[in-house]
């Protein structure tokens, strides 16, 4: 059975860097928001005392993960300017080569990581009535 693609990842911030790291994480949020019109949700999260962030991304398919993955790869220099170190990454689905490929690039292998790749069940609402 398929189904969408999820995505999340946490990171430590550097000290002293939320503010900064608000601002770019908009700037990205906007450049996700106009470029990838297949991308179900694009969410960020902070802890309550700022040291940690989690990005939320569901995508149809593991196709428009790649595609994310395109989108932002000119971004991702900066980020390192504001984000620490990787706690941990989920994957939900299953990636293609290609994307995979992309996700083992970006890993840290001393990260958490939660490989799911087969969608047993469940749905996918893009709008509530």
């Amino acid at each position: 059975m398929s189904g969408p693609f999820i995505y999340i990842h946490t990171w430590s911030l550097k000290d002293g860097k939320r503010e900064q790291a608000k601002t770019f994480l908009h700037q990205l949020v906007e450049v996700v928001e106009k470029n990838e019109p297949r991308l179900i949700a694009f969410n960020v999260y902070f802890d309550e005392v700022g040291k940690t962030i989690g990005v939320v991304q569901v995508h149809p398919d593991a196709a428009s993960m790649e595609t994310h993955m395109k989108v932002i790869s000119d971004h991702l220099s900066n980020a390192f300017d504001y984000l620490d170190t990787s706690l941990s990454e989920q994957i939900y689905g299953t990636p293609s080569d290609a994307l995979a490929t992309m996700l083992r690039a970006y890993a840290d292998p001393n990260a958490s990581t939660t490989f799911l790749p087969l969608h047993e069940a469940g749905f996918t609402r893009t709008t509530v009535g």
